[in-house]
């Protein structure tokens, strides 16, 4: 590892570090909301809600799928494509974001959006890949016998003490995801009538006018769920606590398969 080289993979390790401490800084500001106990009664409920959007759109005509759509979702089918499409966008981003208005002097990293949750998900990215790199450097380098003669002590020592920030990094950031991931999946059980039947009426409407972009757009909007909810998800498999989680990740990969298999 030359000088040069170690210099540009410290500052590139100072830049990662530097956008991960915004996050850093809010691991503990406050307490987070947990998942209510599961219970029988809970899981009928949303089944029920489940059924009660499929009866109520089971036999819908395009101009009642019109009605709710515009009525409860405040979406115009009858716009232009990037009209229609900007709106579906917003009702999603409306019912999926934990979003807490800055008030003047809030740190603009505190809020639980999107845009936040993708940056997180890039830092993790990019970190892992400085992980992969630094392990293997280390790893390559020890399995030569004449290590210690052609690599000095102190670039090893570098290398492990970089490993050691990134590994904390990564953990930070892998807390806030599953944070920001957890409460937007609680944010979505608890309108899943509203998304869902919006997603179903728009299925349906698609099919009718056999509009393949329409149903593609619905598809992206599903797929976007699941890349936001995907975190928490796998954070709390197997838990009791979070089996609603399975039944929302369900009836959504429903929906989502019975796109698939029209098209």
């Amino acid at each position: 590892m030359s000088k040069s080289y170690q210099e540009n993979a410290s500052k590139a390790l100072e830049r990662y570090l530097a956008d991960v401490a915004p996050y850093a800084t809010q691991k503990v500001e406050e307490e987070q909301p947990q998942a209510a106990e599961v219970t029988v009664l809970a899981i009928r409920a949303f089944n029920g809600i489940v059924a009660m959007c499929q009866e109520e759109l089971s036999d819908a005509d395009e101009d009642h799928l019109q009605y709710v759509l515009s009525v409860m979702c405040h979406i115009d089918v009858n716009a232009s494509g990037e009209v229609l499409c900007g709106q579906i966008n917003g009702f999603i981003s409306h019912y999926i974001e934990y979003y807490r208005p800055l008030s003047e002097g809030d740190d603009p990293y505190l809020a639980v959006s999107e845009e936040n949750f993708i940056k997180l998900i890039r830092l993790k990215n990019y970190g892992e890949k400085l992980r992969y790199y630094l392990k293997n450097f280390i790893l390559q380098h020890k399995k030569r016998k004449w290590y210690q003669f052609s690599i000095s002590a102190s670039k090893y020592r570098w290398a492990e003490d970089q490993l050691v920030d990134i590994e904390t990094a990564l953990a930070t950031i892998k807390y806030r995801i599953e944070e920001d991931s957890d409460k937007m999946i609680q944010k979505i059980v608890d309108n899943f009538y509203i998304i869902y039947i919006c997603l179903l009426a728009l299925v349906k409407y698609s099919r009718l006018k056999q509009d393949l972009i329409l149903e593609l757009s619905v598809n992206a909007q599903i797929d976007r769920i699941f890349y936001m909810i995907d975190p928490s998800f796998q954070a709390h498999a197997l838990k009791n606590k979070y089996l609603l989680y399975y039944h929302v990740v369900y009836e959504l990969k429903e929906l989502h398969s019975s796109i698939l298999t029209d098209m």
